[in-house]
């Protein structure tokens, strides 16, 4: 046992043990504990909890490299197949064997495990996100030291298993049987309840994890323990009143007892008492109160202000005594998803959008993934900075994605705060899934757990069951076709009958909405037995949209959906990021490193196929040179595909084509984070750097937006989108320049414009032939760019429209120099950089190498000779070591 270990056992023994009020006891059992494989000649060391396996043998030496690097992700799947032990010794006060209930508190066992304690079996686990609780009462000592030893089976073997017992048992392969050979993944991930990505996808690494990865406790107590708490918010506009509906779930002694609830949020100066008898084993209360305080709302980002309350709920016994409490953050607000029938004459379809305390909401913003394979290594720095960057964003919304993690509660507290809408998948993704009674009941325990954790929160408003599994059955992804009924009983029996009737016990009616996918149709698929037709349609529910060989500047291509709930195209991320993970020597476009992180079948060709519609492809001798410039190509292609994708889907708000679709009202892009260093579809790379896609989504989000676009009818057009709650009238700047024309505008013209609140429509038309043949840009029209601006009271950021592709323009290689840094009002984290460019310059590039931060604009057009541009440190620096690390480029220079 080393030093470390023996200090740290000393402290626990001595100051673990807290009360949870006056009358209970909880002992926290987090630390360092001790772990081994099963293999006879493994060797024990200490291990970290929470945490998981892998991190533990790369702080033990074992895994001698991180096993993000080059091509450890394979090199190290053998962990995986082990089954693994964790245990370690603990000390109980004499008087917690006093309590009628001593319960073992798992907040997170991954995934199948056996636990022991003094080596009595006292639970088991077969759910990643299970809260568990096992009563340990019998199996403690309190005059002599504990053991606890918590063994775990290969997370893999575990799926196999599963897998060819299904088949034996019940006569049919569950598909799909494995992932795509480029992911380099696990097979099964469908038949084990753990994150699926942990087995691979086309964004990510297999690492199937094991171990305690949340927090592990002992408590103790007499009456009843607060297991979790639902709220649920209403306005009565008559008297204007709120009402307050709140769940109490509570844990309880072996036989019935009286006890007195408590309900208390100080800030509304509000107090509640109420006695309640409490049944056997466990009880729940639900209970509803009128609030006439005047009370804030909690709205959306964008919206309105996110006032939030703390409320707290105690439980104690019909003597007054306290036992147990907890605290809840809640806001009022109130939430509908609308799927109305159109009012249109002759439309077809229904609505798709949500409506937050009376008002609707266009949803801006993205998808989330798990921000790392290993989730004990995600530190609060870097989730608050992944996610008060979709706020730097102006977007409102997140869908937390079917196949990762119900993540954790500084997740939801954060969106919460920032006003972020949290779609919420349950954790199915891509797959069908067996239906056998025991994998039933852990889904059942897997909602509960999740809804008792997660619904307080104002930021969540939605919860799906699956990621594409609707699509995937209706569209024939695993040919299920021939067994058709089969797969759609079984669809049925898990998201409606288990999943949708489990939700609705713990989310009183219209609380929060409830689909069964996404993509989805809503009604139309509940109409449907839950299998649509056409889960793409264009006329109900959401979409994803996804299209690779094909020019992403073309915004005709897209569908004029309700909702765009996944759309994008592929990047690889920076120079920067890969080379902490690869050598210099890997990085070649179509070398082993890369096609080994590529884990989208075709994804390099069809990221070369998108750029060669609008570049020329670089060809440097140096083969780490040409990746670079690819690099930067791969970006600027990715930002203006979901630029032009978004701004469409922004234009479409009001706008209802023939045949019914239209009437866009949310764009949530996939997506925003990235779990490990490779190319993938999202916004920010791992470790939080922006891509050009997320300074563009700065811009493409704006509340108030100019889109510029040439119609299918050869008219120039700009479309005015405004989000906000009031009227704009405005002075918009239209201008045009030829890249050979140096600065100078080609033409100009101002025009006022006025848009009503909430809505989007055409401000300005011209014919192309026309606006070509006024502005001179007749010799060569892809030489010419339009810009487009408003310059008032509403002025937003130039928006520009290439008139052709860049490639068939005459572009001079422009000379960029940074002519000053300097600190704004004396900052040591804001700087004010000045570039000088001897010609326009596209595409100008800024990277503030090892300083984490944002540019207050990137991946620009510089179309004056001096520009200045703010760079927004994360840390405190100084402008020389800003200077240092500042590299500057724009689209010539890869030529």
């Amino acid at each position: 046992m080393s030093l470390r270990f023996l200090l740290w056992f000393l402290f626990i023994i001595c100051f673990s043990s807290l009360p949870l009020c006056n009358g209970g006891i909880a002992i926290d059992l987090n630390g360092y504990w001790l772990t081994r494989s099963s293999k006879p000649d493994s060797s024990t060391f200490e291990a970290s909890v929470p945490g998981n396996i892998y991190t533990d043998l790369w702080r033990n030496g074992t895994l001698k490299e991180d096993p993000y690097y080059r091509f450890n992700d394979v090199e190290y799947r053998w962990v995986s197949k082990e089954d693994w032990s964790f245990w370690r010794d603990f000390q109980v006060p004499e008087n917690v064997t006093a309590h009628k209930k001593v319960l073992l508190k798992c907040d997170g066992l991954d995934t199948v495990s056996s636990v022991y304690v003094n080596d009595k079996l006292v639970g088991a686990s077969d759910n990643q996100f299970v809260q568990y609780f096992f009563d340990i009462k019998a199996a403690l000592k309190t005059s002599k030291l504990n053991q606890i030893s918590v063994r775990f089976t290969s997370p893999t073997k575990y799926a196999a298993d599963q897998f060819y017992r299904h088949i034996f048992d019940h006569g049919y392969v569950v598909p799909p049987a494995c992932p795509p050979p480029v992911q380099h993944g696990e097979c099964h991930p469908n038949f084990i309840r753990k994150a699926q990505s942990t087995f691979a996808w086309d964004w990510g690494p297999a690492f199937p994890t094991v171990g305690i990865w949340r927090n592990i406790s002992i408590v103790a107590f007499n009456t009843a323990l607060i297991e979790g708490v639902t709220v649920n918010t209403s306005f009565e506009s008559t008297n204007n009143t709120w009402r307050l509906t709140v769940g109490a779930y509570l844990l309880t002694t072996d036989t019935p007892s009286k006890a007195v609830l408590g309900f208390d949020i100080p800030e509304l100066k509000f107090t509640r008492r109420q006695s309640v008898d409490l049944s056997a084993g466990n009880a729940s209360v639900l209970l509803s109160f009128d609030i006439q305080e005047p009370v804030e709302r909690w709205w959306p980002n964008g919206y309105g202000g996110q006032k939030l309350y703390n409320m707290k709920v105690t439980v104690a016994d019909d003597g007054g005594n306290m036992e147990s409490s907890k605290n809840v953050v809640i806001g009022f607000r109130e939430v509908e998803l609308v799927q109305d029938r159109l009012q249109q004459p002759n439309a077809t379809g229904l609505t798709f959008y949500f409506r937050v305390n009376g008002v609707p909401i266009w949803s801006k913003g993205s998808n989330w993934i798990p921000a790392h394979a290993f989730q004990n290594t995600i530190s609060s720095d870097y989730l608050q900075w992944l996610l008060n960057s979709t706020v730097l964003a102006h977007m409102n919304m997140l869908r937390v994605w079917g196949g990762g993690y119900y993540e954790s509660e500084e997740f939801y507290e954060t969106c919460d705060r920032l006003g972020i809408m949290i779609w919420q998948d349950f954790m199915f993704a891509c797959a069908m899934y067996p239906t056998t009674s025991s994998f039933l009941a852990s889904v059942r325990q897997e909602v509960r757990a999740s809804i008792l954790r997660l619904q307080h929160h104002p930021s969540v408003v939605i919860w799906a069951g699956n990621n594409e599994n609707e699509a995937a059955l209706a569209t024939n992804w695993y040919g299920t076709s021939l067994a058709f009924k089969t797969f759609k009983a079984d669809y049925v029996k898990l998201y409606v009958d288990t999943i949708r009737d489990e939700y609705r016990k713990y989310e009183i009616v219209d609380g929060r909405p409830w689909i069964s996918s996404s993509p989805t149709n809503g009604k139309l698929s509940e109409e449907e037995g839950w299998i649509a037709d056409d889960p793409y349609s264009n006329l109900y529910g959401d979409v994803h949209f996804y299209s690779y060989l094909v020019d992403p500047w073309d915004w005709t291509i897209y569908p004029p959906t309700r909702f765009g709930s996944e759309y994008g195209y592929q990047s690889w991320e920076s120079m920067e990021t890969l080379l902490k993970y690869a050598l210099p020597s890997d990085l070649s476009y179509f070398g082993h490193f890369a096609n080994h992180r590529q884990h989208h079948q075709f994804g390099q060709i069809e990221m070369l196929y998108e750029i060669m519609k609008r570049f020329h492809v670089p060809s440097p001798s140096d083969s780490v040179e040409k990746f670079a410039a690819l690099v930067y190509l791969t970006q600027i292609n990715q930002a203006m595909g979901i630029k032009t994708e978004t701004e469409f889907y922004r234009r479409m708000r009001n706008m209802m084509n023939p045949d019914s679709s239209g009437l866009t009202m949310g764009a949530l892009y996939w997506q925003l984070n990235s779990i490990w260093p490779s190319p993938s579809w999202s916004s920010m790379e791992f470790g939080g750097k922006w891509k050009m896609l997320h300074y563009y989504a700065k811009e493409f989000f704006q509340p108030v937006l100019l889109s510029p676009y040439i119609d299918k009818d050869g008219y120039f057009r700009i479309s005015l989108i405004n989000d906000h709650l009031e009227q704009i009238s405005d002075q918009m700047n239209i201008r045009i320049f030829d890249f050979t024309n140096g600065f100078n505008e080609k033409s100009s013209i101002n025009v006022t414009v006025n848009q009503k609140p909430q809505t989007a429509s055409v401000v300005y038309e011209e014919t192309v032939q026309s606006l070509v043949k006024r502005s001179g840009c007749t010799g060569r029209i892809a030489n010419c760019f339009v810009m487009v601006e408003l310059d008032g009271n509403f002025s937003t950021v130039p928006n520009v429209l290439f008139l052709g592709s860049p490639k068939n323009a005459t572009i001079r290689k422009a000379s960029i120099q940074v002519k000053g840094i300097s600190p704004v009002h004396q900052s040591s984290r804001t700087f004010e950089i000045t570039l000088k460019a001897s010609a326009i310059a596209p595409f100008v590039w800024l990277e503030a190498t090892g300083i984490q931060g944002y540019f207050s604009k990137n991946g620009h057009i510089q179309y004056q000779e001096v520009d200045v541009i703010r760079f927004h440190a994360n840390q405190d620096i100084s402008a020389g070591e800003l200077q240092s690390g500042l590299k500057v480029m724009s689209l010539m220079d890869i030529y």
